[in-house]
């Protein structure tokens, strides 16, 4: 089973709607929906009944979530706001777990609901509903005649903290330490789980936040953050699940037909269960997360870092059960797993067969496998707990410790580049047919594109042209409802003139970014074979300014973290002797979306726009 997430988000949403809690005759219904040409049935269908699970509480506004699980068990999340005023609640679906923002956005859409320009709604979706922000780049979109903003940044790669995301903050203040830490243990076990509480926005936060503290692992089973009262069938199936359950919808149900389950009450924080899981991990496990939970006035990560430190104590040696041989993919070995942890190797062996672990390893070896490997805070937390017990280990005279660790990796990345040619033959040799004759095809229109490129070269923009519209600056910026473009810069005008704009047919008014810092340089093309020797650098000396706790450690870098390498790509053109840097510039960012390398067309002598012409701008039309 593959990760819940999808591989790529085409909207920031994919609908909004508004839905009304039916009556006694009526079931829930969509009122509304935007856009009106949404035609999933499936999930038209499910959205009121989720979003009305139970009886909700008149008397104050409400945020909770629910997630709908495709054929193809991918995730779409739906986000609620409850407004007891209308009646109502206002509903968005999207294909990513950005709960904080999307509250933020039901927010936004209500305030413009009830105020004078009500109109300007549909304007306002339409200008939200475009490709999510890159990390590191954010959308900005006005409504309300310019009185209020919308903006949305990507998530960075940080742990959730508190109290800036709302699912752990409610998770936090709703269990004590013991009833977290049985929770996760039971999670690791994989039982059938079922969470309770009478209202839906605490369930789903409960919900979400204990699947976030399997990271960097989750959950692989039955996920219902909110149980409908026509699925409460499903508190019977004998695999895994991990289930919310409102109250109401609980009363309904023989404990007696359900059998073993774990059952945390998070409205009077009370967990039972029939196992012993907590137990069966070692003691001293345990004991660090329990103290590292007890601090009742803990902000920022400190939760979740503490969840993370204990999984890394029971699965951190993962890395050392990485094996490359000759000609072959690289791969796990399970007994070579259970070795790293003498004092655990019972609950190894236990979940070495759980699903949450497997897919695990088999997305890191998918990344270790395809040259782009990977970083992130769990690896971060791996080399510093290896670093602590190599110290210790020097302080009480033994010789091992990290540093013998870090000589498996120094061997481990001199392996993959003794071994290099032959492997990546292999996996060439093993690649999917149609693959094969995909990368045949786009290297055969290459060829043909260049007398296309050459042409593009002669209607590159000249100095004082404006650049190419497309969406490669950190901030971008949209407006509803007013009836002329509007910048943040007053000074930047009388430096880029343009001609007057054309009445638009859209009610969107097309308006220019605000100047950030220039992008960084395109990294330069490197061998495979050196990205894959330096997977495991040497330790560098870090900066004066810098923690050195998060320099030069011994890790695989991700393909989406800054790195001055240039990640693996079949369809790009490698040469270590061309060093060449390629010009930055509006078309030349169009063509490398679609693949397209100016290097090889001879374009490179192309030059950046001048002085004249503002560098990150973007005009959206």
């Amino acid at each position: 089973m593959g990760s819940r997430l999808r591989d790529t988000v085409r909207f920031l949403f994919e609908l909004f709607c508004e839905v009304s809690p039916g009556d006694q005759v009526r079931e829930p219904y969509i009122i509304r929906k935007y856009p009106e040409s949404y035609k999933n049935e499936e999930e038209l269908k499910n959205v009121p009944k989720f979003t009305f699970p139970c009886k909700l509480e008149n008397t104050f506004i409400q945020h909770y979530s629910f997630v709908l699980t495709s054929v193809d068990s991918k995730y779409t999340f739906c986000f609620c706001r409850y407004d007891p005023k209308t009646n109502t609640a206002l509903v968005l679906l999207s294909h990513l777990p950005w709960h904080d923002i999307f509250y933020k956005l039901l927010n936004c859409i209500a305030t413009l609901e009830n105020g004078p320009e009500r109109g300007e709604l549909t304007a306002f979706l339409a200008a939200c509903r475009i490709r999510p922000p890159a990390p590191g780049h954010t959308l900005r979109v006005t409504y309300d005649a310019g009185r209020g903003a919308f903006t949305c940044r990507c998530p960075g790669s940080g742990l959730p903290s508190i109290p800036d995301n709302c699912n752990l903050t409610e998770y936090f203040s709703a269990l004590e330490a013991g009833r977290m830490a049985a929770l996760w243990a039971a999670l690791l076990h994989e039982r059938r789980v079922a969470v309770v509480a009478s209202k839906p926005a605490r369930l789903a936060a409960c919900v979400q936040a204990a699947n976030d503290t399997l990271f960097p692992m989750s959950w692989q089973h039955i996920f219902i953050p909110i149980l409908p009262p026509h699925l409460v069938d499903y508190l019977l199936a004998p695999m895994p699940f991990l289930i919310g359950v409102p109250r109401s919808v609980m009363e309904t149900v023989r404990m007696s037909e359900v059998g073993d389950v774990v059952v945390l009450d998070a409205d009077s924080n009370e967990l039972k269960s029939p196992f012993r899981d907590l137990e069966s991990l070692p003691a001293e496990v345990v004991g660090a997360l329990r103290r590292s939970l007890a601090d009742r006035q803990a902000l920022g990560d400190a939760v979740s870092r503490a969840f993370l430190r204990a999984l890394v104590a029971l699965i951190g040696g993962y890395r050392d059960a990485i094996r490359i041989e000759k000609g072959q993919l690289i791969t796990f070995n399970p007994e070579a797993f259970v070795k790293t942890r003498k004092n655990m190797q019972p609950f190894l062996r236990k979940i070495l067969q759980s699903q949450i672990f497997q897919q695990f390893i088999d997305e890191r070896l998918e990344l270790l496998n395809s040259g782009r490997g990977f970083s992130d805070e769990f690896e971060l937390e791996c080399t510093r707990q290896a670093e602590r017990a190599g110290l210790a280990g020097a302080g009480a005279g033994g010789g091992g410790g990290v540093n013998t660790l870090k000589q498996q990796y120094r061997e481990w990345a001199r392996g993959v580049k003794r071994e290099g040619g032959a492997f990546f033959k292999t996996v060439k040799d093993k690649a999917n047919p149609a693959v094969q004759s995909a990368v045949k095809t786009v290297r055969q229109g290459g060829k043909n594109m260049k007398s296309a490129v050459k042409g593009l070269k002669n209607k590159m923009p000249k100095t004082g042209s404006r650049p190419s519209s497309i969406n490669t600056t950190d901030d971008s910026r949209y407006s509803c409802g007013s009836g002329t473009p509007v910048s943040s810069d007053s000074s930047s005008t009388s430096r880029s003139p343009s001609p007057p704009p054309s009445p638009a047919p859209s009610p969107l008014v097309p308006l220019t970014v605000v100047p950030r810092a220039p992008p960084p340089p395109v990294p330069l093309p490197l061998d495979l074979l050196t990205e894959m020797e330096l997977l495991f650098p040497e330790r560098r000396s870090p900066p004066k300014d810098t923690d050195k706790a998060s320099c030069g450690t011994d890790l695989i870098q991700l393909d989406d973290s800054p790195t001055g390498l240039d990640h693996f790509d079949p369809l790009k053109y490698r040469d270590k002797e061309d060093k060449q840097t390629i010009k930055s510039s509006a078309d030349s960012a169009l063509l490398h979306e679609y693949g397209l390398d100016f290097g090889q067309f001879g374009l490179s002598e192309l030059s950046a726009p001048q002085a004249s012409t503002h560098e990150g701008w973007t005009t959206f039309n």
